[in-house]
């Protein structure tokens, strides 16, 4: 089982059975950390870029609040991430087996019918139609590999 007092990624690509009800199990290494972190819930909203949904916790939406405050308030910009950011999300709490219903929206703009891909990002997670997501990292791994893409991690005291 993984140290969770160490985590702070939500990590992993799983693929999941969605329900007629479109009730979908969060899996349990993005679920077990959203826990950590004293949620009992997810809060999702359809990337208006990717044709997927954006899951995240709190802290997230709150640090995207900040961020849209150095926006000028009444500027188009400001406007079409209010609208497009938190009018449309939504927190989506899990029942009692892990499962969270995804609202018809957010099926609707992700493609998604009868599975589903959970994709940890890090800070966040998406949830993608298989074959959508298999494409879509197909070209980043292009992309990546074109670019010669690398992280340079950062240095904590201790290891210094």
């Amino acid at each position: 089982m993984a140290d969770l007092a160490k985590a702070k990624a939500f990590i992993s690509t799983t693929t999941v059975k969605v329900d007629s009800k479109g009730r979908v199990s969060v899996p349990a290494v993005l679920r077990n950390l959203l826990i950590e972190k004293g949620m009992q819930e997810v809060v999702a909203f359809p990337n208006f870029k990717l044709p997927c949904i954006e899951c995240c916790d709190w802290d997230r939406i709150n640090a995207m609040t900040d961020a849209a405050d150095d926006m000028d308030v009444f500027s188009d910009e400001a406007d079409d991430i209010a609208s497009l950011v938190f009018a449309s999300a939504q927190p989506l709490p899990w029942d009692t087996t892990g499962r969270i219903s995804l609202p018809e929206h957010f099926l609707s703009h992700a493609g998604i019918a009868d599975a589903a891909v959970f994709v940890g990002k890090g800070r966040t997670f998406q949830i993608w139609r298989p074959e959508d997501f298999h494409a879509h990292q197909a070209e980043q791994l292009r992309r990546a590999r074109e670019k010669g893409l690398s992280l340079t991690l950062r240095r904590k005291a201790e290891d210094a």
